[in-house]
Parts: C-alpha cells; structure tokens; sequence
C-alpha cells in the first residue's frame, strides 16, 4: 500500500513539473510579444555567414551581359536566380508534394515582359556540375515543372561561348519582336537555333 502511494505520488509530481513548465515557455512567449512557440529561441549575437564575392559565376556573368545586349530596347527584360515558387502557382490538392518539389529550385534567367513581368520563358545555362547524377534529378524535376506549366526552359551548354549573335538566334523563336532588329551591329533574322 505504501508503495503504490510512493508511485502515485511520483506521477502527480511529474505532471504538475510538466504542466509548470509548459506554463513557463507559454509565458515567455507572451512577454516577447506572443509570438508563439516557434519564436520562442533564442536568436544568437550572429550568423556564420558571409557576402559571396560574385553573385553569378564567371561564364554566367558574360551570359547576362550578352543577353542584356540582346533584350535591351525590346519588349523584354530578364532577372536572373528566380525561385520557381515564384514563378510557378500550384493549382491542385496534393501542394505540400509540389511545393516540395519546387522548393529551394531556382531558374538561371527567366524572360519577362516589361509591360507587367509575365513569364515567357527561362534559361538554364548547363555546365559540367548537370553531368552529376544528383544535379540530373533536379534538372529533371526543373524539365517537369516547366513542361506540366506550359512554359518553355531553353537549356544552353553553359560551356559554349555565347555572343550576341547566337543567342539572337536560340531566342528569336520563342520572342517574336526580336526579329528584325539590329543589336550591335547585327541583324536579326528569323533562323534556326544553332546545334
């Protein structure tokens, strides 16, 4: 009989210690604010993090110079590192899954219009690190994406030089208004896309 008392007890004091000290972090909450349990850490003095030298890598850089030449006076503009849950809304049940899918993906330059951002297409620049098994699934959840949304991704060897002239010639099919026109010295003519 003593003993069951003893266990008996034990329990009501863990309960009570437990209900304390829910009761204390609810607390705490509240006079930070009541911003809930989620922001109850404590945040520290800093982060370990840094400012990257370079926000494009080199070959992506003189890629965004030469497309810039190229859009530039047209109806087109280009932001370069767009999420794709910027991009793309997700438009069934199952969103958790797709939204997954697309989280932390990202499109090397997607093409807009100036007159209200609409999305005509992106580009992915592929280099060497796209031969990576891991690297191909993304890029193939990228290609499924794009394909299910109906917007076109141009996929170029990142490799490849790129100047004016080819890539006047790997976009004039999807933007019609490029053609025609003269960018640094050369015409535009409505061609096939290089090989």
């Amino acid at each position: 009989m003593g003993f069951l008392f003893i266990v008996v007890v034990v329990i009501l004091l863990i309960g009570v210690a437990v209900v304390v000290k829910s009761r204390g972090s609810t607390g705490s909450a509240s006079a930070q604010g009541g911003q809930g349990k989620a922001s109850s850490a404590v945040l520290p003095e800093s982060l370990p993090v840094t400012v990257k030298r370079s926000f494009f890598s080199r070959s992506e850089l003189v890629f965004f110079g030469s497309l810039g030449a190229v859009l530039e006076h047209t109806p087109y503009t280009v932001f370069p590192n767009v999420r794709l849950n910027d991009i793309f809304a997700i438009s069934r049940d199952d969103k958790r899954s797709t939204y997954n899918r697309l989280r932390d993906k990202h499109v090397d330059f997607l093409i807009v219009t100036r007159d209200g951002y609409h999305p005509r297409f992106a580009i992915e620049l592929d280099g060497a690190s796209h031969e990576r098994e891991v690297q191909q699934k993304r890029d193939h959840v990228k290609d499924l994406v794009f394909r299910s949304a109906g917007l076109t991704l141009l996929r170029l060897d990142a490799r490849q030089p790129h100047s004016t002239a080819s890539l006047q010639a790997h976009l004039a099919p999807h933007l019609p208004d490029l053609t025609g026109r003269v960018v640094n010295g050369v015409k535009v003519e409505r061609m096939r896309r290089p090989a």
